[in-house]
């Protein structure tokens, strides 16, 4: 069966599964959900079976087929794949509309409203939403409001809340979940990681992406998560001179600019992983104790004990740990991204007022 490698995703499969059936396909989709869960797997596996010459059910492509093969090597010519360059904060406008001397005479816009090669549909998979500028945003809009026919376009991010309201709007949403810890362990093992790390422990801490388990292999990895969430716990996170620390960890990965803006919305991540435990855990009570780790407690130990109070300082420190992640496509420097980061971390988690406003 050609979905059998796509884990814990049953929930969207049966949509489009019964989507097709009644052949009420949407023209635009979202697909949100944590990086590295299998979000890209999936709507390739999609446009296989949207694109497959032998399709024998709703979904059910023949992955013999020329076209089958033909998506499986990304070379389809009814297939448009949009990703986010490595060495670019966002995804080129010229992406969807051409450069300056062929504007809207190439693109993803213009590719997208051409007739189909093979007679069926054209598809297009933009990756990286999350990178997506106002410009690249609003080139979308007429693609979006006047779909071509027979089209189909599919953005993949991490949540609604990193795209533009224009994007949302016009999108059938389909939120995608994390791995079972159980599904991550798995996969890990079946890649022989070269890591001093046990992959049980890489599988509880990926948040159930085997993206973010793989990066965790990376002992430095691993250890500065690990740093962070104490410091967080503490309430003080700038204390020590932690932001040097931070600062040490984004530059160890050399001097490129891209790798290190990913290694800045790393720690991001890292910090919001964490308060969303802290969140999870402040507020449920049926939660087994061994899901909680002590920072975790400490943090909530140390917070305000009114649980209003509590939840609020979290959601802020979440909300300015977004807003941190947007700046660094900036071209402002890391630190001084970092420490006024850390300094509002401090205030709202002891109960200060910061203005997270953009």
């Amino acid at each position: 069966m050609p979905w059998t490698d796509i884990l814990n995703h049953d929930a969207p499969f049966e949509r489009f599964r019964r989507t097709l059936e009644s052949n009420r396909l949407a023209s635009t989709y979202l697909f949100v959900g944590p990086d590295g869960i299998g979000k890209r797997a999936f709507a390739l596996r999609l446009a296989q079976a949207l694109l497959c010459e032998n399709v024998s059910a709703p979904l059910m492509p023949c992955n013999t087929c020329s076209a089958c093969q033909q998506v499986v090597a990304k070379t389809h010519p009814d297939l448009i794949l949009i990703s986010k360059p490595a060495d670019k904060a966002f995804i080129p406008l010229e992406t969807f509309i051409g450069d300056a001397e062929h504007r809207r005479q190439r693109g993803l816009c213009h590719d997208i409203g051409l007739k189909p090669f093979r007679g069926g549909r054209k598809i297009a998979i933009i990756d990286d939403a999350d990178f997506l500028n106002i410009e690249g945003a609003n080139s979308l809009l007429k693609t979006l409001e006047e779909p071509p026919p027979k089209s189909l376009l599919i953005l993949i991010g991490s949540s609604e809340q990193k795209q533009l309201s224009t994007i949302v709007s016009r999108s059938q949403i389909v939120r995608f979940e994390p791995l079972t810890q159980q599904h991550v362990a798995t996969l890990l093992e079946s890649m022989e990681l070269e890591t001093t790390t046990p992959i049980e422990e890489l599988a509880a801490a990926s948040g159930g992406s085997v993206a973010r388990a793989i990066e965790l292999a990376d002992e430095d990895v691993y250890q500065f998560r690990s740093a962070l969430r104490t410091k967080l716990a503490s309430l003080d996170p700038g204390c020590e001179n932690f932001g040097k620390e931070i600062l040490g960890f984004v530059e160890s990965v050399g001097k490129d600019t891209s790798m290190r803006r990913a290694r800045l919305r790393m720690v991001g991540d890292f910090a919001i992983e964490f308060f969303e435990a802290v969140m999870h855990t402040a507020l449920s009570d049926t939660l087994p104790k061994q899901s909680t780790g002590t920072d975790v407690t400490d943090a909530i130990n140390r917070l305000p004990e009114d649980p209003q109070s509590k939840a609020e300082a979290v959601a802020v420190g979440i909300e300015r740990t977004v807003q941190m992640q947007d700046q660094v496509g900036y071209n402002a420097s890391p630190i001084n991204i970092i420490l006024p980061w850390l300094k509002d971390l401090a205030a709202c988690l002891r109960g200060g007022h910061i203005n997270v406003g953009v």
